[in-house]
């Protein structure tokens, strides 16, 4: 009985499991086909002071101004003290972005002054696209 019972399991999960993979598959299928590059894309900010120094900021965010929803890319790295590199958007992300561009609000606030900064970034992809590109923005925000 436990057999059968975990037999029938195992066989549901891979079914569900082959549905997925077919629905994604027929997803690309309709996307016409074109070479791409094994490269990876990025769109990043660095936040700066006055005095030109990289800052390390609180409360980063980045959402579609189209809809006001978070980039799911934006959220996941942290940068390093070395490198404050902010990520806005990269190439996981062209599925939630447009082939005409979509702009982005980023924004951020100063780690001592509390002042918020906010900057807007156009951003293009689409789920056919090979890659998302930077139509438009700053690649350096810099606080008063």
């Amino acid at each position: 009985m436990i057999q059968k019972i975990t037999f029938s399991t195992i066989a549901l999960c891979l079914l569900f499991a082959s549905c997925a993979t077919k629905k994604n598959n027929q997803a690309e299928a309709d996307c016409p086909s074109k070479p791409c590059t094994m490269e990876f894309r990025t769109v990043g900010v660095i936040f700066k002071d006055s005095k030109g120094d990289t800052l390390l900021v609180k409360d980063f965010s980045v959402k579609l101004k189209s809809n006001n929803k978070v980039l799911p890319s934006a959220t996941s790295e942290t940068p390093i003290p070395d490198n404050p590199y902010y990520l806005i958007a990269n190439d996981g992300d062209k599925s939630v972005l447009h082939i005409d561009g979509d702009t982005l609000i980023v924004s951020a606030k100063h780690p001592s002054t509390d002042q918020v900064k906010t900057s807007e970034v156009v951003v293009s992809g689409g789920r056919c696209e090979c890659h998302i590109n930077k139509i438009s923005g700053t690649e350096e925000i810099v606080f008063d």
